[in-house]
């Protein structure tokens, strides 16, 4: 037989909040890509090693051929990656 002290008290919980939203709960994933964060992230990084790779090769009292080598692929990496960089935005929907 169920005595006083075995029911059960329920509480009501108001549930409906007031906070205002943020920025980052409004932010999709194709907001995202059109953001482009990740090409321009790499391009920069690229910029500073392109940067560096000239101070440190303009630096050199007498560039030997491995030396002159090197610097030539990390600018013609660069050329490829630019021309990706820009070849990759902007796509309009066909619509």
């Amino acid at each position: 037989m169920a005595t006083k002290d075995d029911q059960v008290k329920i509480i009501e919980v108001d549930t409906i909040t007031n906070e205002e939203t943020s920025w980052y709960s409004h932010i999709s994933p194709s907001g995202i890509d059109k953001w482009r964060i990740w090409p321009r992230a790499l391009i920069t990084l690229y910029g500073i090693m392109f940067w560096r790779t000239t101070e440190w090769f303009m630096a050199l009292p007498e560039p030997t051929a491995p030396q002159s080598a090197f610097v030539s692929v990390i600018v013609g990496a660069g050329a490829a990656w630019f021309g990706l960089y820009v070849g990759s935005g902007g796509k309009k929907d066909s619509k």
